[in-house]
């Protein structure tokens, strides 16, 4: 059974990749425990507590690995403003770390998850692969530069490397990701009107987290080189129509609020997937009133029976 390391395998998404993974390869997590969103005692596999700023301890993790899925990284964007230096380096070194280890000990394939902030506001609509790189924020910007050392690994070392830009990830009990459901579920289960800042039209591409799981066993057999590929759904959802189903959803018609837009807020974004599709046939099965059926299951139901 292939050996494949999860850095970040206690997090939101990374602990939904280790369960797609368990059956089908021998995975050891990686994680320094600092914000897991999973306890180590549930892990059904070898984890490590390991930062990967620890280069030597990375050395030790990825010993006899065939694969790598990096996916530790700070990931606030208004976190990310205040405290730039902390996200260059745990995302953009730790990134280095990753790689350079990986080279060390002859793993054969990364598969690094960035981000959709690595576009920054679209230019044209769906965002595809080719679409230029502008990123917003910091957050953004560091995603974009683990792609570069991604990019310079693969051609200076032949290392196999997959990209995986993410876009609007939610699902289950954790709402770190996409903070508009997060906002909406967390007002709903207070009963309190629902806040959208400008009109509610900016749409989003909200893609819910176990499908995001299943693209990174779809990477493990990417084609030879450096490949990026955007992990989405295709379809841009408003975020009027996102509050109004939300409600629905729940039972409770609390009502929105209008609020002034936010300054740097992105007025549309949703990914061409078309390439994934092709390349690697994966493509998302879970509808997005299924899955915020199970965030308002996990959030406003829980309020109810409290």
């Amino acid at each position: 059974m292939a050996r494949v390391v999860v850095t970040g395998g206690l997090g939101f998404i990374g602990s939904r990749v280790v369960r797609e993974l368990a059956s089908d390869y021998e995975v050891v997590v990686v994680d320094d425990c600092s914000r897991a969103k999973v306890e180590v005692g549930d892990m059904e596999c070898s984890v490590m507590r390991v930062s990967v700023l620890d280069y030597e301890a990375l050395l030790d993790a990825l010993t006899g690995a065939e694969a790598v899925l990096h996916l530790a990284a700070l990931i606030d964007v208004e976190e990310s403003l205040r405290e730039p230096l902390k996200y260059h380096e745990v995302n953009v070194t730790g990134t280095l770390n990753v790689l350079l280890a990986s080279v060390e000990r002859g793993v054969g394939r990364v598969v690094y998850a960035s981000s959709a902030a690595v576009y920054g506001e679209p230019r044209r609509l769906p965002v595809s692969e080719d679409h230029p790189a502008d990123p917003l924020s910091v957050y953004g910007a560091t995603k974009l530069a683990g792609e570069q050392y991604c990019r310079v690994f693969s051609r200076v070392h032949g290392l196999d490397v997959t990209v995986l830009r993410i876009f609007n990830v939610y699902g289950g009990e954790w709402l770190e990701y996409s903070g508009v459901i997060s906002s909406f579920a967390r007002r709903l289960a207070r009963n309190e009107p629902l806040i959208i800042y400008g009109d509610g039209s900016q749409t989003r591409d909200f893609v819910y987290v176990d499908d995001v799981a299943k693209s990174f066993r779809a990477a493990l057999a990417a084609p030879p080189g450096y490949t990026v590929y955007n992990v989405g759904t295709g379809k841009p959802t408003s975020v009027r129509e996102l509050a109004e189903l939300m409600m629905e959803l729940s039972g409770r018609h609390v009502g929105i609020i209008y609020r002034p837009k936010r300054p740097g807020d992105i007025r549309h974004s949703y990914a061409d997937i078309g390439k994934i599709e092709r390349e690697l046939g994966w493509s998302p099965k879970i509808p997005l009133r299924e899955g915020l059926e199970e965030v308002v299951k996990h959030f406003v139901r829980a309020d109810e029976r409290s």
